[in-house]
């Protein structure tokens, strides 16, 4: 089943979008990023993982012009991401402003077991 998680930023507090539940590995599909303020700003929405480690930067201070959008996925039902428990999802604008956020996302269930790749 699909979800969407919708936020909307208007100062520049670094802001958790949500959390991935314990139990569950979530994959997002589609990253819909708009800035409805009067003016430029910056913004950045990266993930970090359970320690508070970041882990990857969807956008990296980038800079929207006032009306414009980002659009990361939505071509195939396939996940851009996939995040696992414990994960967080954060934003952060530049200025104050108007900038809304939304991922829609399936929230599976977690693996009984995950192949561990790096051998240890």
């Amino acid at each position: 089943m699909y979800y969407t998680k919708h936020k909307t930023i208007a100062d520049t507090s670094e802001t958790t979008l949500f959390t991935v539940p314990n139990g569950y590995v979530l994959w997002i599909n589609y990253v819909f990023i708009a800035n409805h303020g009067g003016s430029t700003n910056n913004v950045s929405c990266w993930w970090e993982d359970s320690a508070g480690v970041d882990q990857l930067y969807f956008l990296d201070n980038n800079s929207l012009n006032s009306g414009a959008k980002e659009i990361l996925g939505g071509q195939a039902d396939a996940p851009i991401f996939v995040l696992h428990n414990g994960d967080v999802v954060k934003a952060q604008t530049g200025s104050a402003g108007d900038v809304e956020i939304a991922f829609t996302f399936k929230l599976m269930n977690e693996p009984a077991a995950f192949p561990n790749f790096n051998g240890s």
